[in-house]
């Protein structure tokens, strides 16, 4: 079964293998043998999950030559060693590495884990019989692993086994229901079997879950061509044709990436670019991967932040700020976006806080002036302190918007014909803007019941 442009994102598969083999060297106390060991198995973990797969390959190398008398750490390490070379397309060296594994004496979880991954270079490289062998070992000691299943059923696909492959992908969905290929697996059964329409409805489940699988719309323009149904088959390939414009450019992203993990840029341009197409998780993971690899690069954070801001998760957004303003204490925009965050959570204390860390960073930069002015007049504590912060805002820089803080301080402070005069100002700079306007009637008609409250004493 032919796999057309399928995004290099980490795998689902990959994050369990990671989280299960660091268990393993907790469960078995391997870890804990050599203090050296433990710290060059950390650093290849690290390397591994921010994707700097060179670094990590020394790393678990080094690993497996100096604990060369540990045959379960060797296994271990062997599995590592397979899966950075996957990773890196070097299927020949990933199956020599798994095949040290099995060879020594690790333990069964290891070699289950061996022969998956041997199934699924085997599977990639179209040797169809040793995939099925290995998969069904590894099944033998990792029954309920839902990815040795859909491989299998890849396996059987390719053969046109098409029942085998069809009760191979429903184990799979029995198990991880929200595995996109087991259900890609059987809109191509449901295809070769000419269920057409149930192969549409299969496609669709694959692309609910996971909207980037590019094959899958290719799979549905193909199918609706054979049901005639030119409107949608043309939308699907069109959609195929983005997707694959987006796989490529991502694919040389990360290519380069592979090659120069010092240039920063790389990662915020391959951030950006899935940006672009709304994979906000990936961006997002790709964001802090910049901001673990390159830690004192600000830019990395600010992306990281402000996607979360576009996605409202203020608390994620204020956590990234935070950081970002342990390596620039000195960049008052840093504390002033943190601030912001703040206030959008209605958080003030802590906003003010970042506001005067800015007015420290830089005592001549007005927006945090005014915005730490606009905050106490909003509260309606320090009223006179907002006034002062107001008007050194806008000493600094006499704008509508500072004008218009000053106004409401003063309208805050019940001193109405300051607070005209003030966004008077702010009017006859941005005449148009509707909040001015607004602020300036509520102020007039203040005023006017001011003056008849002491006509009335």
């Amino acid at each position: 079964m032919h796999q057309y442009y399928r995004p290099a994102m980490k795998t689902s598969l990959l994050f369990l293998l990671l989280l299960f083999l660091s268990a393993l060297a907790d469960m078995t106390g391997i870890a804990d043998t050599d203090p050296g060991h433990t710290r060059r198995l950390d650093r290849g973990l690290h390397y591994l999950d921010t994707e700097q797969f060179q670094r990590a390959l020394t790393e678990f190398q080094a690993l497996r030559a100096e604990a060369g008398a540990a045959p379960a750490l060797t296994g271990l390490t062997d599995c590592y060693i397979g899966i950075v070379y996957q990773e890196l397309n070097l299927l020949g060296e990933a199956a020599a590495a798994y095949h040290r594994a099995l060879a020594g004496n690790a333990s069964q979880d290891v070699r289950g884990t061996a022969h998956l991954q041997l199934g699924i270079v085997y599977k990639t490289q179209g040797e169809l019989t040793l995939a099925e062998t290995h998969l069904r070992d590894a099944l033998a000691v990792l029954p309920n692993t839902a990815a040795a299943h859909i491989h299998l059923g890849d396996v059987y696909a390719r053969q046109h086994r098409l029942n085998a492959a069809e009760t191979a992908y429903r184990e799979g969905i029995r198990l991880d229901p929200d595995h996109t290929e087991s259900y890609y697996g059987l809109g191509r059964v449901a295809e070769l079997q000419n269920r057409l329409q149930q192969a549409v409805s299969y496609y669709d489940a694959a692309l609910l879950r996971n909207p980037y699988l590019a094959q899958a719309h290719y799979r549905r323009a193909l199918v609706y061509r054979r049901l005639q149904d030119t409107e949608a088959a043309s939308v699907a390939m069109a959609a195929f044709q983005r997707l694959k414009t987006y796989a490529d450019t991502m694919h040389a992203y990360r290519e380069a990436l592979y090659r120069n993990p010092d240039i920063s840029l790389l990662y915020i341009r391959l951030g950006q670019l899935h940006e672009k197409h709304d994979n906000f998780t990936e961006a997002a993971r790709i964001y802090e991967v910049a901001t673990q690899v390159h830690p004192a690069d600000l830019s990395a954070y600010t992306h990281l932040g402000d996607l979360f801001i576009k996605q409202r998760a203020l608390e994620k957004a204020a956590h990234v700020y935070q950081r970002a303003t342990a390596i620039a204490p000195d960049n008052p925009q840093i504390w002033i976006k943190l601030a912001t965050i703040h206030i959008n959570q209605q958080a003030f204390e802590p906003a003010i806080a970042a506001l005067k860390q800015a007015t420290r960073a830089d005592d001549t930069n007005p927006v945090a002036y005014n915005n730490l002015a606009r905050v106490y007049a909003g509260l309606g504590t320090e009223l006179q302190q907002a006034i002062d912060l107001a008007r050194h805002a806008v000493a600094l820089a006499p704008t509508a918007r500072h004008y218009d803080t000053l106004a409401y301080a003063y309208y805050r402070s019940a001193r109405y014909a300051e607070a005209l005069a003030a966004i008077q100002q702010a009017l006859a700079l941005a005449p148009e803007a509707a909040p001015y306007q607004k602020l300036h009637l509520n102020i007039q008609n203040a005023h006017r019941r001011n003056n008849a409250e002491r006509k009335n004493e």
